[in-house]
Parts: C-alpha cells; sequence; structure tokens
C-alpha cells in the first residue's frame, strides 16, 4: 500500500502504465458536482468509481481483496482511515473470493492503521488487504481501479 499526495502523483507513474492516465484524469476534471456512479476512462480496463458512503467504526470495517485490479482511493470530501494488513499473513478469505466481482474479505483487524486526507491518495495493490472508510461521517471518493 502506498499513501501519497495528489501534488507528487508523478513520482507514482512508474508503478503501472496506466498510473499517469489515472492521475492525469483525476487533476484535470472536477467532480464536485457529478452524481456518484461509473466514469469509464477505458471500459474495464480502467475506470472510476465515483462513491458516496457513510464512514463507519473502526470495529466494523472488514479487510477486502482484490486479483484483477490496482486500487486507487482519493477521499474528496473528509479524512477517512483505512486499515492495512498483508496478504500473505491472512490465510483463507473469510467470505469467499468472487472473481465477478474481484473481491473477498476478511473479518479481522487490520494489522495497521492511517489517515488519508482530502488531496492525498492510497493505492492498494492485490497484496495488500484493505479497510477503508473508517470515520464518521458521509465521504465522497474516488476509487480508480486499473486493470492489471
Amino acid at each position: 500500500m502506498i499513501i501519497g499526495d495528489l501534488r507528487e502523483s508523478s513520482r507514482y507513474h512508474g508503478l503501472h502504465p496506466r498510473m499517469k492516465e489515472l492521475f492525469d484524469y483525476v487533476a484535470q476534471h472536477d467532480f464536485s458536482a457529478l452524481p456518484p456512479g461509473r466514469i469509464t476512462i477505458d471500459g474495464d480496463r480502467l475506470f472510476i468509481n465515483l462513491d458516496e458512503a457513510d464512514l463507519m467504526p473502526k470495529a466494523r470495517q472488514r479487510l477486502e481483496v482484490h486479483r484483477r485490479y490496482i486500487d486507487v482511493q482519493i477521499p474528496l470530501d473528509r479524512e477517512e482511515e483505512f486499515g492495512w494488513s498483508p496478504l500473505s499473513s491472512l490465510g483463507s478469505p473469510d467470505t469467499a473470493f468472487d472473481p465477478l466481482h474481484d473481491c473477498g474479505f476478511y473479518c479481522r483487524p487490520a494489522s495497521a492503521y492511517l489517515t488519508v486526507c482530502p488531496g492525498q491518495f492510497v493505492v492498494c495493490f492485490p497484496e495488500d488487504a484493505h479497510a477503508p472508510l473508517i470515520g464518521t461521517g458521509r465521504q465522497r471518493k474516488l476509487v480508480g481501479k486499473i486493470l492489471i
């Protein structure tokens, strides 16, 4: 998992050939008036989910994992806490991995927690089990999905 500042996102373009395209799209668009939903940049290969969700207590949030996509999560409205654990330390998921939705879940506390603020981003690779949306209030955020 990587946490960074959007103003320094060019440092991370080399992580994947589509990373620059995603960060450029985010920098060039105003998401404040858009309704929640999917923003398609290149079909299922590169897209952004503009989400609105209630933040929840740490004890209620599950760790999630993906195999086919890199997540780039960008909080827009408020700070948000993220849990993280290395997938290699977790064993079998508590909710079986669903290949159709590219998601599996673990119902246990994360190894570490960090706070991400608007203007920052988090990159989660398939080896990063992550628990987003921890906190209080309602969050509006971008979740970029880059097909591996």
